[in-house]
């Protein structure tokens, strides 16, 4: 029987090197020393009917580290280990490990967003899954529905960076599905997997089941369902807090297609369902402070990537086409709280995103993903180069139990406050890879343009005022890396210049400020009710229409990142590896758009005079060694901020923050800890932000451990607060958020077959 190659890369890639080794010794050939393939050498000339194979590579792939952190970019991907670990109720749950990253809002996962490093707004962060970018806007809501069971990795990329579309001044969180591939077994086909699982604090239930296989040999095929259930959510004094139970699942569909060997494609659909009795104010520090709400989410993501490389040529193409929407539905009854003159409130908010990104790297001279460990005097030059499509839809409508009210403030349902409308992007970059020696420099470039319509009464109130009812904003973001590598002596050190943008919002730029909607543009705000000799107090400069759409310019920012990065191999021995790196950052970013107002004077011009000066240190890495492994993260954060009248410190910024982890791992399983230590913040005691106080300092500590008592069966312990330690949630409006979880043990039993 003749012996052959395996015939595709992803085969080749995922043997071991033994069973390479083995299949290659029946075929009669020997391994050489640099891992290639040569014919048996022999004394006489091969007999005339032996067929001598083909020179091929035999490779065995390394397990990724937990957490890993990019050499330039301010990038770090958070893996399928870290999930399985610490057995997240949610994707905010495992950020700690990301320096720069906090979250904010809470205490309910749908009530928390991601602040990366003090950008705590939605709009300052973008969401993907599978690519496909998400977004969630609603008055006191946090909008982002992941369930972390169905993942395999998060990646957390932090400031502007050029393959990001404009707007993300704050960063990018890019989650990414399971494939059957990271379930299946070595040498299987086909394979379930289901997982039950209990938390002490809440009495939380969790289950989660999964079929997935390989269909064929060019076809990838999973099925997965999680579902959580739970009560209050119990402090460290052991009181509840008021509507923080859960009710939710997720499902995943998800079918992967080998076209070539080097051409995947890849379609899933993603859903997440929650329902119940919850805040109307899920971002704030005092839930049901706004009343409580009837509500029900669901969210869908239906994503079509594709992915081609030729590892020979080094060039690449990927490509994501897909559809995100989300729809929640509030139902308020009389009695419950804040409501419109005291009736009943119906609220239904649906936000629809597609997007198209297609992006590819072309070599011109030479082959950088080759040749760029190599240190000589050889250029390697290559394009990278994207295109990027978003179009978003908002729609909002509001009935009260109120027939008075509705004809006044909600006539149809509309609501000029939160008005629907639609915004399309299109944007697309070009950036030079030049390498030569240690030395790499990444100058590029990116443009971006916004075009925001609002439509229903608030357009036809804008016509008759002879105002537009869409703006355009368009702006070119030049970027420039430059780096310099010591190898073999492993030390990276690096710096980067970028600018970016970020257009209002539909509600920024459209609400209605007459009914009491957008606050930033009304009479009062927008002369800061300063007094000039000659004018009135309040002198007159609302547009007719009510809204300061024509007045807006965007945000601007301006970074600068330097750092070192570090990777010494057998620094404590022939199988140890030492992964770190130091980053400095400063932004600043111009033309707050919260900080409209008259220049003072009596001319009625307008300007944004408002800034944001954020400045501080991250710090991140990894310590392998023998069995046991080491993780370490931390950040100190400073900021400064003017509002067009005073200046002061900028309190959105994380808490100082340093995390230690240390595991052991053997076949059997695995153990470890983990200490976390926050420093205090300061904090607006009052929402007019006139005083403030400081938050205290704390510890938490957390543990996990694995057994896997088969091939079958493992159990997973993890424990957060072991210390049951009191603490505070930071809230989305930089005051003393809620009480934190006390004490909580998680256990949970995985099969598979």
């Amino acid at each position: 029987m003749p012996c052959s190659p395996p015939r595709s890369r992803r085969q080749r890639r995922s043997a071991v090197a033994a069973t390479g080794c083995w299949l290659l010794t029946l075929c009669g050939v020997a391994l050489a020393d640099d891992g290639h393939v040569t014919p048996p050498t022999s004394a006489t000339s091969p007999e005339p009917d032996m067929t001598v194979l083909p020179e091929v590579r035999v490779q065995a792939t390394r397990q990724r580290p937990a957490v890993q952190a990019e050499t330039l970019r301010s990038t770090t991907t958070i893996g399928e280990a870290v999930l399985r670990q610490r057995q997240p109720d949610s994707v905010f749950e495992v950020l700690d490990e990301v320096p720069g990253v906090a979250v904010q809002g809470g205490p309910r996962s749908s009530g928390m967003s991601f602040n990366i490093r003090g950008y705590t707004d939605g709009e300052d962060v973008r969401i993907e899954l599978d690519g496909v970018g998400k977004g969630f806007e609603k008055y006191r809501f946090g909008g982002t529905f992941i369930e972390p069971e169905l993942l395999k990795s998060i990646e957390v990329r932090r400031g502007a960076q050029i393959e990001s579309p404009a707007g993300a001044l704050g960063g990018t969180v890019s989650a990414q599905t399971r494939d059957a591939a990271d379930l299946l077994r070595p040498g299987q086909q086909w394979g379930a997997r289901a997982r039950i699982g209990h938390a002490s604090n809440n009495d939380e239930t969790q289950t989660f089941v999964a079929a997935y296989g390989r269909p064929t040999e060019k076809t990838d095929l999973v099925v997965a369902r999680s579902r959580r259930e739970s009560n209050d959510i119990r402090r460290p004094d052991g009181q509840r807090l008021e509507l923080s139970d859960t009710d939710a699942g997720s499902s995943l569909l998800k079918g992967s297609w080998w076209l070539t060997d080097q051409w995947k494609a890849s379609l899933s659909w993603v859903r997440y369902q929650d329902q119940g009795l919850q805040p109307y104010d899920t971002t704030g520090g005092d839930p049901g402070g706004f009343g409580k709400v009837q509500r029900r989410i669901d969210d869908d993501t239906l994503s079509l990537q594709t992915k081609w490389e030729d590892e020979a040529t080094g060039r690449s193409w990927q490509a994501t086409v897909g559809r995100s929407q989300t729809h929640v539905r509030d139902h308020m009854e009389q009695g419950w709280g804040f409501s419109s003159a005291g009736a009943a409130v119906d609220d239904d908010v649906a936000h629809r995103q597609t997007t198209v990104d297609t992006r590819a790297t072309l070599p011109l001279i030479g082959n950088p993903q080759r040749d760029a460990p190599l240190v000589d005097d050889t250029w390697r030059l290559s394009l990278h180069m994207g295109l990027q499509g978003n179009h978003a839809e908002r729609q909002y409508r509001r009935v009260t139990g109120n027939a008075a009210i509705n004809a006044i403030r909600y006539p149809g349902g509309y609501n000029a406050e939160q008005p629907p409308g639609t915004q399309e992007k299109v944007g697309g970059y070009l950036q030079l890879d030049a390498r030569v020696g240690g030395w790499q420099a990444l100058p590029g470039v990116r443009w971006d343009r916004f075009t925001t319509r609002v439509i229903g009464d608030n357009a036809t109130r804008l016509i008759k005022a002879g105002e537009s009812d869409e703006m355009t904003i368009q702006r070119a973001s030049p970027s420039f890396t430059l780096s310099h590598t010591w190898s073999p002596q492993g030390w990276t050190v690096f710096g980067t210049m970028a600018r970016a943008f970020r257009p209002p919002l539909i509600d920024e730029a459209f609400a209605n400020s007459t009914t009491g909607g957008n606050p930033t543009c009304s009479s009062a705000q927008l002369t800061r009710n300063w007094t000039v000799a000659g004018y009135p107090r309040y002198v007159q400069v609302l547009p007719a229409s009510g809204m300061c759409s024509q007045f807006y310019e965007p945000e601007v920012s301006r970074s600068v990142q330097a750092g070192l990065h570090t990777r010494q191999r057998n620094l404590l021995g022939p199988s140890s590896l030492l992964d770190a790196k130091l980053t400095a950052f400063d932004d600043r970013t111009r033309q707050l758009l919260e900080s409209l107002m008259v220049v003072p004077g009596g001319s009625k011009a307008m300007s944004q005079p408002g800034t944001e000066h954020r400045w501080g240190l991250e710090i991140e890495g990894s310590l392998q060694w023998r069995d046991w492994q080491a993780r370490f993260s931390g950040h100190r954060i400073r900021g400064r901020t003017f509002d067009g009248q005073h200046e002061r410190k900028l309190l959105t910024v994380p808490a100082n923050r340093l995390q230690l982890s240390l595991g052991w791992r053997q076949t059997w399983g695995e153990v470890g800890m983990r200490w976390q230590q926050v420093w205090a913040r300061e904090y607006f005691q009052t929402t007019a932000q006139t005083s403030t106080a400081r938050q205290p300092s704390h510890r938490l500590l957390g543990a996990w451990a694995q057994w896997r008592i088969n091939d079958r069966f493992t159990l997973d312990l993890a424990a957060e607060n072991l210390a049951n330690e009191t603490y505070h949630l930071d809230n989305g409006f930089a005051s003393q958020g809620v009480e934190g979880a006390g004490r909580n043990l998680r256990v949970a039993m995985s099969a598979r077959y």
